[in-house]
């Protein structure tokens, strides 16, 4: 049999081979062969198949072009027109055996997801017992087994919501022709259409199931949050306790070291003890103080009043430890 290329498109399908009594078509992505003879003995079994015979209806069902019904086979009662026969007959037809494949594909998918689904919320129930642990380390062991399950169970329902998404594409164009030709096999797109609804609660079911997964998850990651908060707070008690024993030592030693070298150069002893030890005191807060500051400056470079008013004040409590004792020195030998 010589086949021949050929190029004819129509507003759904396009003719791409011909041979004697035979058509090659293309609807979407599915490819369809138009047979003039039913005996025609073809090498590969197709996906599905349907005779078409053009015949006189007493009982049948109007529609644009005249009368058809479908049982087993599909009786149209109209004269032959090339669009009905090359285009709209084989694209609807199309577009249902898509949707049939498509919902046996969601109904697999749906029983397997339904056993995955008994299995996570075993496990689930399982690791929230288990996630009542004060343990950070077992919580997050916990927290990485729950996502584990999210992420699988999450990339099967995507695969299943896709898979949902064509067959209402491909039903949806069905029905667009059927409606555009006043009602042709719609009542099988209408069957189709009802099974897909219904099959529509998995992906209820589901999503509902996701989100328990998800909230589960939540609930773990708030136990490791209060968990590390608490954690956190002690560190920082302790912290604090160390930095308060800090500051107190550095001010001992800024005093002490202070007051030797500052006994040694200058005439300290003729001021009055108070005015000493006050002074002294000051410097060495004000020393306490200024570590801090000048880490900060060091560290973010930047000049801010803090730094600024420290150093003034620092200064000032040298510059008077310098003068102070000179004076009071001056003072008593005066006298």
């Amino acid at each position: 049999m010589e086949v021949k290329p050929v190029f004819r498109k129509y507003a759904h399908c396009e003719i791409i081979a011909e041979a004697e009594g035979v058509l090659l078509g293309k609807c979407d992505a599915l490819v369809f062969i138009i047979v003039k003879d039913k005996d025609f003995d073809l090498d590969l079994e197709p996906l599905y198949s349907v005779n078409v015979e053009i015949t006189k209806l007493k009982n049948g069902k109007n529609f644009k072009y005249g009368r058809y019904a479908f049982e087993e086979d599909l009786k149209i009662d109209a004269t032959f027109d090339e669009k009905l026969f090359y285009d709209y007959i084989p694209s609807i037809l199309s577009y249902i055996v898509t949707t049939e494949i498509l919902l046996k594909e969601i109904k697999a998918r749906s029983e397997h997801l339904s056993e995955r689904e008994s299995e996570i919320v075993r496990e689930l129930m399982i690791l929230s017992e288990e996630a009542k642990t004060l343990n950070e380390e077992k919580l997050e062991e916990i927290s990485m087994k729950i996502s584990e399950l999210r992420t699988s169970f999450f990339t099967s329902y995507l695969r299943l919501k896709g898979t949902f998404e064509r067959a209402f594409e491909s039903i949806t164009h069905a029905r667009t022709l059927s409606l555009y030709l006043d009602g042709f096999l719609k009542e099988k797109v209408n069957e189709l259409l009802n099974e897909l609804n219904v099959l529509r609660n998995y992906e209820s079911r589901f999503e509902q199931t996701l989100n328990g997964v998800r909230d589960a998850l939540n609930v773990v990651h708030l136990r490791l949050e209060m968990l590390r908060s608490k954690e956190n707070l002690e560190l920082q008690k302790r912290t604090s306790a160390l930095q308060a024993a800090a500051a107190i030592v550095e001010f001992v030693a800024v005093f002490y070291y202070t007051m030797k070298v500052w006994e040694t150069f200058l005439p300290v002893e003729e001021m009055p003890p108070q005015i000493s030890f006050l002074l002294l005191a000051f410097f060495a807060t004000a020393v306490v103080v200024y570590t801090d500051v000048l880490a900060e400056f060091i560290r973010e470079k930047k000049l801010n009043k803090k730094f600024l008013l420290s150093s003034i004040t620092l200064l000032i409590i040298l510059i008077l430890m310098a003068v102070l004792p000179l004076l009071f020195s001056h003072e008593f030998h005066s006298l």
